[in-house]
């Protein structure tokens, strides 16, 4: 006899109770079935037979659902090359809207496959989903409802021109501008040891050493941007930031925009603004805080410091005494040399760095000069040997004598080379000056030897 289903049939367990879906459950779509239902399904068909039932003529395994269903051939090899065969079925199945994937047809080619014992067990479950995918549908159509009753008016002050950083703080609301001496960046949302540390704090910081701190949750005015919000304070605000480090912190990115922002205003942490506290031990500390001076909550030896070191340096200015510090490095600083030192230091060195320089260019120029006047003597000796031989004059005197006279001359240059040589560059204009200078030495020993030659002649001609 077919087991084929009417839509009056009820199917009953051994217990004698209905196996039947609610009719309101049978239309209900196929991707209702959550992941735990598909895969207690899973375990009763994939599990392959090679039993054809009587009655239905199918495998009574997920093959005889996939031909109930319509799949082809090709299809189901697919299927058995998964590794659950059912739960693929199920999906692709889902994905063909022209199969009709509806539970009402799953618990149908159930029943005709004689699987009483899947919708005994998997009843329940079916239901269950079923239920949640009705409820959820409800909830997403209430959620499209106006909030606003068309009766209530709405402000005509236009967004752009409202001033939303001018009312941060509960204490805005005077007219006055409120600041502090610290904002707390930790994570609100905790429930841990971050809000029982931040209440402690507000006790020490605020009664025992007057300090005004800014508290996101108790400072904080709800209702606006809450990052807008958070910039402005820790910009214009607050003095410092007080960053308390506990895993829960790691977790926050209200944190993480605070830290990265606050770091961004004062880079490399040369105004100290960020007082990183860690309050838990084996705290990961993020990259941006791993160069900042921490004040350690977790060590019981230096607890008798933690509260007066923190206060502190909350206290402390963020540009410690600027005029005084400025003059005093500008009075020590080595380019404020006094206006009558220049004549102390000139007659304390004998030659500047360029007068020495020149010396050294006035050695090279002469030198030259004094060779050229060696040769030039040379020859003039040898001329006047060959007229001199009848007068008794001896050219070579004369040769030794001029000859030793420029090396004298020579000799002076040359120590005063060496003595100079490790000065700096000359200018160009001590250059200049050097080098007419080696001009008229030369000059000077060219009339010298002149002299000589023409007083050669004299006695030669006597």
């Amino acid at each position: 006899m077919s087991r084929k289903m009417d839509e009056d049939m009820e199917i009953l367990d051994d217990t004698g109770e209905s196996l039947n879906l609610d009719s309101r459950l049978t239309s209900i779509p196929l991707d209702a079935l959550r992941r735990s239902s598909r895969s207690k399904i899973a375990l009763y068909l994939d599990d392959q037979s090679d039993i054809i039932d009587e009655d239905c003529g199918y495998v009574t395994d997920w093959n005889g659902l996939a031909e109930l269903i319509g799949f082809t051939a090709l299809e189901m090899r697919k299927f058995g090359r998964q590794k659950s065969p059912t739960q693929d079925l199920l999906f692709d199945w889902e994905m063909t809207p022209a199969l009709n994937p509806t539970l009402g047809n799953l618990w149908k080619y159930l029943i005709e496959l004689g699987r009483l014992d899947v919708l005994q067990d998997c009843r329940s479950f079916v239901i269950k989903d079923a239920e949640n995918y009705i409820l959820t549908k409800e909830r997403l159509a209430n959620d499209y409802l106006p909030v606003q009753e068309n009766s209530v008016s709405q402000s005509s002050a236009p967004d752009h021109y409202v001033d939303e950083t001018r009312m941060l703080v509960t204490g805005d609301i005077d007219g006055s501008i409120t600041l502090f001496d610290a904002f707390v960046c930790y994570n609100a949302d905790s429930t841990g040891k971050d809000i029982v540390f931040v209440k402690d704090m507000i006790k020490k910081l605020e009664k025992e050493y007057d300090l005004k701190l800014c508290v996101p949750g108790r400072d904080d005015l709800p209702g606006g941007s809450r990052y807008v919000t958070d910039a402005k304070l820790i910009e214009s605000r607050c003095k410092r930031m007080i960053i308390v480090l506990s895993h829960e912190y790691l977790h926050s990115s209200a944190c993480d925009f605070q830290v990265k922002f606050a770091h961004a205003l004062a880079p490399g942490a040369r105004s100290k603004k960020l007082i990183p506290v860690l309050i838990e031990p084996s705290v990961p500390i993020p990259q941006i805080l791993r160069h900042v001076t921490l004040c350690d909550y977790t060590k019981n030896d230096l607890m008798e410091w933690f509260w007066d070191r923190l206060a502190k340096s909350v206290k402390a200015p963020l540009d410690p005494e600027p005029n005084r510090m400025g003059s005093s490095v500008e009075s020590s600083s080595p380019m404020s040399i006094p206006s009558n030192s220049s004549s102390s230091l000139q007659s304390q060195t004998s030659l500047s760095p360029s007068q020495s320089l020149s010396s050294i260019e006035n050695y090279r120029l002469t030198n030259d000069s004094i060779k050229n006047a060696q040769r030039q003597l040379s020859e003039s000796a040898s001329m006047s040997s060959n007229t001199s031989s009848d007068s008794g004059f001896h050219s070579s005197s004369f040769q030794s004598q001029g000859a030793s006279s420029l090396q004298s001359n020579q000799s002076s240059f040359s120590n005063e080379y060496t003595s100079l040589s490790t000065e700096s560059f000359p200018t160009s204009s001590s250059k200049a000056r050097e080098k007419k200078k080696g001009t008229n030495i030369f000059g000077q020993l060219k009339a010298k030897v002149s002299g000589k030659k023409h007083n050669n002649n004299t006695s030669s001609q006597a």
